[in-house]
């Protein structure tokens, strides 16, 4: 180590619109349309019906070989100018008048838009409109009727209405020579209606069909029906159009021209993954599922019924080995990953289809002798604690009142109609699931939270029915009835369980009784009662911790003592304020009764709900409340149901109560917060405000009691409700005089003007009783004595400028707010904040204060901006040491020390303090690394120190912060204090950093060890 060796992330779709999904038309759509006969051609009975027969008979040969004929196109325009010359020139909505229509009707000419190909030249009378075999949409028709001179008829001579993809039948249909569907939206036709009208459709019929994607030409249809199909999706390609006496002899033979999707029956499709294959192919309607035969088992269960057109759904759950069943689902049942089986499923449907079909399902279990029964509608198929896999499915709709598909003994194997239940505590912890004939649903201990929901429902279930269940909450009194495992109490509302009654419906009534008894928190176990009485006790204070449910037979005797099944609190004579709170992080706790701590303090969980009634009343009185929540203000009253907020994690900063009813003559409801950084605030009462608003302070806990009219809650010398301050700052500038005030945070004076305070003026007002004070240095003068209540400080007309100031609050004030204020000084700008009578500003350097800015904020809030500089007597810095230090307070350091060094300058600073509000220790001249030795910029940290170093030479005191290189003395003759170079300010040395011995002894004597050392 010495000087002479230092270093200093789409598939577009196709644009033929061309369907290529099977599962689009579906099967039983080609299947019948496959049994559709294409009919021959009738003769057309218009005035050139020869000449029109001899064009036809090509194009019935050429469609029923599959083949096209081509025709000539024309433009997209959609005016009837793109109709031939020949048969509408004179085609517009004001034709010739129908006179005798019968006896003038000349011909039908029809033309299409199609796909990729745009408005095709017109055809007429039975001819193909369109294409086939090209898997091209038709978008758009229009028709027009002719008479025999070749002119349309008027515009309501016809009606013409289309299905559209995507949008339906279209509102209104078009009249003669009018587009019908759709041009430039790529949309296709997928069937229509065509009807004469007025005298026409006396003696006319209008025929047509169509010719629709993956289905080929359909039926005949006439006057009015659908021709096409509804629900599949199918375009069509080709139409054809006759018009012909009415009655003909020779008119087309009807058939199946329109298919709508809507009236086929429902579907079941489901698809089973089995061990050692997977995922398998869907099958549909009683076809099997699985690998019947094998030792594979159907692990997991697809289902899915679809009815087009109507509603309804399925659901189904498993009994899986190693689990149990599980719940039920409307998607995939059972495991993948697991290698656990099937044993036993159920399913049922539900909506619509419920209504009109059953659902059949059987399964086969090779150790159970292969297929078993057929069940239905929910009822288990399968078999549970005999560790038989299920191999293969059947599934299959059936409709209402039709037989089974089979026999149906024999479908589960195990324990029937036995209870499942699960409970969920006030906490929100579930209390997991139990089954059997008699299952206890929560814990007796003297430790346990109480019961908010119950969850009761059969499994294995044989016997028709349901059971149902309804309890008597805290808070809320009886709720409605639920049924068959749906949760007694869905919403997480702080009501905890007190009663409750259980009822079993339909064949299941017939065949068992249901008993049940409740353990009270101050009771313990009460007697057992069945079918529907009332169990539990809605005494004060207390509430449900266990519910017992047993099924026995019919008639059996009770499982137990019967007395005191339902205890009620029938005293009057004292009434009580029972209140619950829900916390932050803890959710809701249990109720307390009168002037009990509800919430938390000294763990800052804020309060975030709270629920409060009356008990021990015989009449209509009831407590009605509202709470001041954060980002909400406050909400309206409620006498039920709970105030501020559940699961938003926002804060109650203020409540309000008050007593409604005769109970309000005889009582005062006093309440009191506890509040975060004040602690407990003073007692309110009927209908005042507790707490504080435009604050942000969360309340803690609440207490709440009764107190007999004219009685005293309790001393308590804390104000009851705080509010934010009102604040007033007015300031008097030079050559401007006094200026508009501001308030709490607002800036008084100017900027970048340079114009002096002389003056100001500050006053507060507050909910709570105290003041505010405030002094001013005033130029030549010095500081003033203290002023307060919008009195000057300072002076007015003698020019004078405010240096600097202090301010602070008085009175109660002080308990519960720290006031802030900084200054604007000149040539500083703004300096740092203070607090509570510090001064901030300048003195003895000739500074004018230019702006100031005051807050106040709760007590302990923390300040408003950084703290480190509020006040100075000393004068600006130097340009060069202002770089240096604006530099410098971008960085921290591991100590409260940094060292920065300008290597181009050759000056080093030493400061102290933190990261923005650094200041000088030291400031030097030194000398840095010469050009081909420069000193490594970048941030480095102080990791060693030593006496002296050097061969030919001793440099003392040197402090290490990277490699070899260092801060040291400068060279001396070795073993001396002989100077060898003392050059300062120079870029002379090998790369370390050099300065005069006593200052390289200063950074050594007293710069520690980690700090940070930056050299730019």
């Amino acid at each position: 180590m010495g000087e002479s060796n230092e270093k200093d992330a789409t598939v577009a779709s196709n644009g033929n619109d061309a369907i290529t999904n099977p599962q689009c038309l579906l099967t039983p759509l080609s299947v019948w349309a496959d049994t559709l006969q294409v009919q021959p051609e009738a003769t057309d009975y218009s005035d050139g019906a020869a000449s029109s027969s001899k064009d036809e008979g090509p194009v019935l040969n050429n469609q029923q070989q599959g083949a096209e004929v081509e025709q000539p196109t024309v433009s997209d325009d959609d005016s009837s100018s793109s109709v031939s010359s020949e048969s509408t020139s004179n085609a517009t909505d004001s034709a010739k008048p129908e006179n005798d229509v019968s006896t003038v009707f000349g011909s039908v000419s029809y033309q299409t838009h199609v796909q990729d190909i745009g408005w095709q030249a017109p055809v007429s009378n039975g001819m193909t409109a369109g294409t086939t075999g090209r898997a091209k949409r038709v978008e758009a028709l229009k028709i027009n009727l002719l008479l025999q001179d070749g002119s349309p008829l008027g515009n309501d001579s016809i009606s013409v209405q289309s299905l559209i993809s995507w949008i339906g039948w279209e509102s209104q249909p078009v009249g003669n020579g009018q587009t019908s569907g759709t041009v430039g939206q790529s949309r296709a036709i997928e069937a229509i209606k065509l009807s004469l009208s007025g005298g026409l459709s006396d003696s006319y019929d209008i025929w047509y069909r169509v010719h629709s994607t993956n289905v080929g030409w359909l039926g005949w249809a006439s006057n009015g029906e659908p021709a096409g199909t509804q629900g599949y999706a199918c375009q069509i390609e080709a139409v054809q159009i006759k018009v012909l006496p009415k009655n003909a002899q020779d008119a087309p033979a009807r058939g199946d021209s329109f298919r709508d999707h809507a009236q086929e029956p429902p579907t079941v499709s489901y698809r089973s993954h089995v061990s050692n294959v997977g995922w398998m192919s869907t099958v549909a309607n009683g076809n099997t599922s699985g690998v019947v035969g094998s030792k594979n088992a159907i692990e997991a269960l697809s289902p899915r019924v679809t009815w087009y057109g109507h509603g309804g759904s399925i659901s189904s759950r498993a009994h899986v080995s190693g689990i149990g069943w599980q719940n039920w689902s409307s998607g995939n049942i059972g495991t993948t990953g697991q290698s656990r089986s099937i044993e036993a499923v159920q399913f049922r449907l539900n909506g619509e289809i419920s209504g009109v079909y059953d659902i059949w399902y059987r399964v086969y279990a090779s150790e159970l002798g292969g297929w078993l029964g057929w069940a239905s509608n929910g009822t288990p198929a399968g078999s549970t604690a005999k560790g038989a896999a299920v191999q293969g499915i059947q599934i299959l709709l059936v409709e209402k009142g039709g037989y089974a598909p089979g026999d149906t003994a024999t479908h589960f194997i195990g324990a029937i109609d036995i209870l499942s239940g699960s409970s969920l505590c006030l906490n929100g912890k579930s209390l997991g699931s139990l089954r059997g004939k008699s299952i206890l649903l929560g814990s007796e201990s003297g430790s346990s939270e109480p019961l908010t929901s119950l969850s009761i429902s059969f499994e294995n279930q044989e016997i028709s029915g349901s059971i149902d269940y309804s309890g008597c909450f805290e808070f809320g009194g009886w709720s409605d009835v639920v049924s068959d495992g749906a949760a007694l109490n869905s919403k997480n509302d702080g009501r905890a369980l007190k009663a409750v009654r259980l009822t079993l419906t339909g064949d299941l009534s017939n065949t068992y009784d249901v008993w049940y008894r409740c353990f009270d928190s101050k009771k313990g176990w009460l007697g057992w009662t069945c079918n529907g009485a009332d169990a539990g006790a809605t005494i004060s204070g207390s509430f449900l911790t266990a519910v017992e449910v047993r099924i026995v037979s019919k008639g059996s005797n009770a499982p137990g003592v019967t007395d005191s099944a339902f205890v009620s609190d029938t005293s009057t004579d004292s009434p009580h304020v029972v209140y619950q709170a829900h916390s932050a992080n803890r959710g809701w706790s249990p109720s307390v009764l009168d002037g009990q701590n509800a919430g938390t303090t000294g763990k800052s969980l804020s309060l975030q709900a709270l629920n409060v009634s009356l008990s021990g009343v015989d009449d209509d009185s009831l407590i009605e409340a509202r709470a001041h929540v954060a980002n909400i203000g406050w909400q309206e009253w409620r006498s039920a149901g709970y105030v501020g907020t559940v699961g938003q994690g926002l804060a109650i900063q203020a409540l309000e109560l008050r007593l409604n009813g005769s109970l309000a003559n005889q009582y005062d409801i006093y309440y009191r917060v506890h509040s975060a950084g004040y602690g407990w605030l003073g007692w309110a009462k009927n209908g005042d405000s507790a707490g504080t608003t435009g604050l942000n302070i969360q309340i803690e806990a609440v207490q709440i009691k009764l107190v007999a009219k004219g009685g005293d809650p309790g001393a308590s010398s804390a104000p009851a409700f705080i509010t934010a301050p009102a604040l007033m700052l007015q300031a008097h500038v030079a050559t401007l005089g006094w200026m508009n005030s501001v308030g709490n945070g607002g800036v008084a004076g100017t900027t970048g003007r340079s114009l002096a305070i002389e003056a100001l003026k500050l006053s507060v007002s507050s909910s709570v009783s105290g003041g505010m004070e405030y002094s001013a240095h005033v130029q030549d003068v010095g500081w003033q004595g203290w002023t307060s209540n919008g009195n000057v400080a300072g002076t007015v007309g003698r020019a004078k400028r405010i240096e600097a100031l202090k301010i602070r609050l008085t009175g109660d004030l002080s308990n519960y707010f720290d006031i802030w204020y900084r200054a604007y000084c000149q040539d500083f700008g703004w300096l740092d904040w203070t607090s509570n009578g510090q001064p901030a500003g300048t003195s003895r350097i000739g500074c004018r204060v230019e702006s100031v800015q005051v807050k106040i904020v709760p007590k302990g809030a923390g300040a408003p901006g950084a703290t480190g500089r509020p006040f100075t007597d000393q004068p600006l810095l130097p340009a060069d040491m202002m770089t240096m230090l604006n530099r410098a307070n971008k960085y921290s350091s591991n100590t409260n020390w940094l060292i920065m060094v300008d290597r181009q300058a050759c000056r080093l600073g030493v400061f102290r303090g933190q990261r923005g509000s650094w200041s000088y220790a030291q400031y030097w001249t030194c000398s840095t690394g010469a050009p081909s030795t420069p000193t490594p910029t970048g941030e480095y940290t102080v990791t060693g120190k030593g006496y002296s170093f050097g061969h030919g030479y001793t440099c003392y005191y040197y402090t290490q912060f990277y490699g070899d290189y260092l801060f040291h003395s400068i060279p001396y003759y070795q073993g001396t204090f002989n100077p060898m170079d003392s050059r300062m300010g120079m870029h002379i040395s090998q790369g370390c950093v050099r300065l005069p011995i006593d200052r390289a002894k200063w950074i050594w004597d007293n710069v520690p060890l980690t700090t940070k050392v930056v050299i730019y």
